[in-house]
């Protein structure tokens, strides 16, 4: 994992999720880190967070502002 570089983290899985299926319609390569463990342990561990190759960091998180997931 190492050329892939966070862009997006929440508290609810389902919103991160969300934004995963909303990039993966705009056709990029996409990862969920602590999804599985976040639902489990709830406030016990990292929240579940969204990564992108290292190549796409700048068009994801253009494409999530532009979809109202990431406040400009």
């Amino acid at each position: 994992m190492n050329n892939w570089k966070m862009i997006f983290r929440s508290a609810s899985p389902l919103e991160v999720q969300l934004a995963k299926n909303y990039l993966e319609s705009e056709g990029m390569d996409v990862l969920i880190q602590n999804e599985t463990a976040a639902q489990i342990y709830s406030n016990a561990v990292d929240e579940p967070k969204l990564l992108v190759k290292e190549s796409d960091v700048e068009e994801g998180i253009r494409i999530l502002t532009e979809g109202g997931y990431i406040k400009s």
